[in-house]
């Protein structure tokens, strides 16, 4: 609805600049003060140069000749700016007639590709998987919604040196008890260290190249050994509500000859030249200065190789999205020039920027890392303290599992409203905040909604009222913009938008529960049906987010 009045506003702005002779191209924004309107354009601050007027002037001639009709109530200028006023009347009685549980998804549009996590089967996943996992998750989600055909991928590195070090390990150590990610941890970790220490690197290489030439023992070593690592990964990741589609073997690429034809192609592109045996590329061409190395001394390829063999084949099954960390920008630089030497399009990347926690920097490989697993222990133990001290006498099992509820979807919603370009520290107290900016905010209001609608079954709603208060207008203007933040938030790629329209929302909400009164009031069956709609429209946007839905708190 909010998008139909968007349109409305627009066409009767370009009409009359048709009518007058004049160009222009209206950008809208929403203004935050109700007297200036339900969207302002700046249209006459374009003007002032063509017309030699002041915007203040021009705005004042332009407003009085757009008639307002449909969902236009009024039309007034305002220092230099044109402000259109929604028609409450109609607006409302047709957004509440309209809405259902399918409010805000779009219709069908191509296949897309998500690739998230990716994390290397030697340990848990920290804090630094974390962010990746929450905001690829967090998309894949939005982009569903928006009707896309969504994949969600994860890829494996079977063939790294880590992944050698973990079956070095295992040979030597066995598998210690707990869960499986950790337990592989301490191989990794343990390995590493005697490894380094007793110069036994070239142990580890033949691992991996008797992996690479397929014989059965160490294919075996290594499938067991990743899959054992995978299983502990998954559970976390299930624990968050995080799923993939399909978990994409490194190995295939060498194993189906992809990375072989990659090379080759490569070294006839003309951008290649050799050093000491090696394979080099030239991507200066690209305004990137360090040469991209695809195959060593020793004929071996390098992880390169084997993720533009990847990329060769993702991008033939549609457009596709990577969600990779800060330190990965050099790679994504190199793929992107290599894919268009090959003559083949580049995934788009988000690229986020580290996540920490007060104690610092992370390393597995000396096991120093806060893992995922932790972090989400700790922050549901901090729900379950605050529910303790707001909800005194509460079943002890259903307070835990509430607070279970709460600490998931606080870590999940806390990584994801800041944008991925931001570096960001985790704090507990942001996370669960209860009154402003947290998860549990946007719950306590959904489960207000709840509460209210429980006690009111049977009551006939309305979905017209011939008046509207200032905080019942704000509660559906927001409401009704959310197909165009599901839009907005899928073809900009960015979740973050989601969690701040949540907040928005919950604000919105949260000020009419303060304001109106909804049962036994004089509007009570128009009010239901506001909460009602709430309901619906914030239900779907934890969704999205993958916060959990609370009928009380």
């Amino acid at each position: 609805m909010f998008g139909k009045f968007r349109r409305e506003a627009e066409e009767k702005l370009l009409a009359l600049a048709e009518r007058e002779g004049i160009l222009v191209d209206p950008v809208f924004t929403i203004p935050t003060v109700p007297r200036f309107g339900d969207l302002s354009t700046n249209v006459c601050f374009q003007l002032a140069k063509t017309l030699k007027k002041q915007p203040a002037e021009i705005a004042e001639m332009l407003a009085p000749k757009i008639k307002p009709t449909g969902l236009i109530a009024d039309v007034q200028a305002e220092a230099g700016y044109i402000n259109f006023y929604i028609n409450y009347t109609v607006f409302v009685k047709e957004f509440l007639e309209g809405i259902g549980q399918d409010f805000g998804r779009g219709k069908k549009r191509e296949k897309v590709i998500v690739e998230h996590t990716s994390a290397n089967p030697d340990g848990p996943l920290h804090i630094g998987h974390l962010r990746n996992a929450v905001i690829g998750d967090t998309l894949a989600r939005i982009l569903r919604f928006a009707g896309f055909d969504v994949e969600v991928h994860y890829y494996l590195n079977d063939m790294g040196k880590q992944a050698a070090k973990v079956v070095w390990g295992r040979r030597r150590y066995g598998t210690p008890e707990g869960k499986a990610d950790h337990a592989t941890a301490k191989i990794y970790i343990r390995a590493s260290s005697e490894i380094e220490e007793q110069g036994l690197d070239f142990e580890v290489s033949e691992i991996l190249t008797r992996y690479e030439a397929r014989e059965t023992k160490a294919v075996a070593e290594f499938e067991e050994a990743v899959e054992y690592c995978l299983t502990g990964i998954k559970q976390t990741l299930s624990r968050l509500g995080i799923h993939h589609d399909k978990f994409v073997w490194e190995s295939r690429f060498v194993l189906d000859g992809s990375v072989e034809s990659v090379i080759e192609r490569l070294s006839k592109s003309g951008f290649a030249k050799r050093e000491e045996g090696a394979l080099l590329i030239d991507l200066t061409k690209y305004g990137i200065e360090k040469d991209m190395v695809i195959v060593r001394g020793d004929g071996t390829s390098l992880y390169i190789a084997r993720d533009l063999a990847h990329h060769a084949w993702k991008m033939s099954l549609g457009r596709a999205v990577n969600v990779w960390g800060a330190d990965h920008k050099l790679v994504s630089m190199q793929l992107t020039a290599g894919l268009d030497i090959l003559g083949l399009p580049a995934p788009e990347f988000i690229i986020h920027e580290f996540i920490s926690l007060p104690q610092g920097g992370m390393s597995t490989r000396k096991g120093v890392f806060i893992s995922a697993d932790e972090l989400v222990d700790e922050t549901v133990e901090k729900a379950f303290e605050e529910i303790e001290l707001r909800r005194t006498g509460m079943d002890e099992t259903d307070a835990r599992g509430i607070a279970e509820d709460i600490g998931v979807s606080a870590v999940r919603f806390n990584i994801v409203r800041i944008a991925p370009e931001k570096s960001m520290v985790f704090k507990w107290d942001e996370a669960l905040d209860f009154e402003r900016q947290g998860a549990p905010f946007v719950q306590y209001a959904f489960a207000r909604a709840k509460k209210i609608l429980s006690k009111a079954e049977g009551v006939e709603k309305a979905t017209a009222s011939e008046t509207l208060g200032d905080e019942e207008k704000r509660l559906v203007k927001t409401l009704s913009r959310f197909p165009e933040v599901v839009n907005d938030a899928a073809d900009s790629r960015k979740a973050s938008i989601m969690a701040g329209y949540a907040i928005d929302l919950s604000n919105a909400f949260h000020s009419f529960y303060m304001s109106a009164k909804v049962l036994g009031s004089e509007k009570e069956g128009f009010r239901l049906a506001l909460v009602e709609a709430f309901t619906t429209v914030q239900g779907s946007v934890m969704d999205l987010l993958g916060i959990k839905q609370l009928s009380e708190m």
